[in-house]
């Protein structure tokens, strides 16, 4: 309790230093001898975002993230004082799982269809990033994080270090960053779009969350090892049958299914306008689903915190000490992913296989955040639906820490991020 309590006021004290700090960082950007910079530099467009930018990303690194410490820290002083007690965690986790997950994703989805329409860089290009980046973070958790650690690859600690690295936040932590950074900008129309590209990201992380996620921990499911990239421990022999098997595991989630109804819903006309066009008949429906999905997130978080004080005893014995756990999952998501990441574009912008940073700066912008984000808050989630309040246990004590770390790597990477695509804020 101390440790977070410890979190906490770092969290809590890093927007009062910034508010100190950011009036001088802030004032030279109106002086003649700031605009005479820019112009010598020779790419005012690459410039714009360094003039001034650094204050305002660090300002929304630790907005975005001391949203969520503080939250949960809330939602642990409630479990502390028995105000909710380990069963009904596990039974609110359920509920996240089976409702309210399932209609934040329909109704986002429903939204930016209606808004937005579906482009070729929504529907094809957002789930593909997704899951391609879910391929490259699984590939390098496996066969580099867990050898750094120093556990043996089948053990429990090996699987839970290797959904740690494969799953990002994909939704949640961007969203509260790209609103503190673009809800003021010049351009009205950044945030808005920002958005979409997430709703369409969820698309292709969703399953591979949820199907991936369990296959990593699964044991004692053959149709999720049939997901595993070596299947041994699926009962199918035929490989028809295996497919068949892990269709069925990729299907099965809840949220995966109303990811994919939502969709279906939002490509036909007449259902999407009788739930958001202008003369809705079914405006009231959809209004109750929003106001379910409202609760996605603090319900998540209560289930983060009361993982974090209601787990249980102590470490498993083949469980990595904390600090090296801690220290080798910030170096793979803020360091060795973000590199790997911005590599990879850079690579197929060279061979004309995507478009370059200023011809798609938004898209470039996005996707370069989301190979940066900490671990997912939902892998606390799928511990608890797994009734293994342990390594919930331990899993949000390490998500808690990762993300009061995350405020000086985030902001030197969004500012950076920035910076290549040329956005202003």
């Amino acid at each position: 309790m101390r440790a977070l309590q410890r979190v906490v006021l770092l969290v809590l004290l890093a927007p009062l230093a910034d508010a100190l700090l950011g009036p001088r960082r802030l004032a030279p950007r109106r002086t003649n001898a700031a605009r005479v910079a820019r112009s010598r530099r020779g790419t005012p467009l690459a410039a714009a975002p360094v003039a001034g930018a650094s204050s305002k990303v660090f300002a929304a690194a630790t907005g975005a993230v001391s949203r969520l410490v503080v939250t949960t820290a809330l939602g642990a002083a409630t479990v502390k004082a028995n105000i909710v007690t380990p069963e009904q965690i596990n039974g609110l986790a359920k509920v996240v799982y089976n409702f309210f997950l399932p209609c934040f994703l329909f109704t986002t989805l429903i939204r930016t269809v209606a808004t937005y329409g579906l482009s070729p860089e929504l529907l094809l290009l957002m789930p593909f990033a997704a899951c391609a980046q879910i391929a490259i973070a699984f590939l390098v958790s496996r066969f580099l994080l867990v050898p750094l650690v120093g556990v043996k690859p089948q053990s429990a600690a090996a699987r839970e270090l290797t959904l740690s690295g494969s799953f990002g936040n994909p939704g949640v932590l961007p969203l509260l960053f790209f609103d503190a950074l673009f809800a003021g900008a010049r351009d009205a129309s950044l945030l808005p779009r920002l958005v979409a590209l997430t709703s369409f990201y969820l698309i292709g992380f969703t399953p591979a969350f949820w199907a991936l996620g369990n296959a990593i921990l699964a044991d004692d499911d053959p149709d999720a090892a049939c997901l595993v990239v070596s299947p041994d421990e699926c009962e199918a022999e035929r490989r028809v049958d295996r497919a068949k098997a892990a269709l069925g595991a990729l299907l099965k989630p809840p949220p995966v299914r109303a990811a994919l109804g939502g969709l279906a819903v939002a490509a036909c006309a007449p259902l999407r306008d009788a739930l958001v066009g202008p003369d809705a008949r079914l405006a009231n429906v959809f209004a109750a689903l929003n106001r379910f999905a409202s609760a996605y997130l603090p319900s998540a978080s209560l289930v983060l915190a009361g993982s974090l004080i209601a787990g249980g005893g102590g470490d498993d014995d083949d469980a990595p000490p904390g600090l090296r756990r801690i220290v080798a999952l910030c170096l793979h998501r803020f360091c060795l992913l973000p590199a790997l990441g911005a590599g990879a574009l850079f690579g197929l912008a060279k061979v004309g296989l995507f478009p370059t940073p200023r011809a798609s700066p938004l898209c470039w912008f996005f996707l370069l955040t989301q190979f940066a984000m900490p671990p997912a808050q939902n892998t606390v989630v799928m511990f608890q639906l797994r009734d293994d309040p342990r390594a919930a246990k331990r899993q949000a004590t390490t998500l808690l820490v990762v993300y009061a770390a995350a405020v000086v790597p985030l902001a030197f990477l969004f500012n950076a991020y920035l910076t290549a695509c040329g956005l202003s804020v």
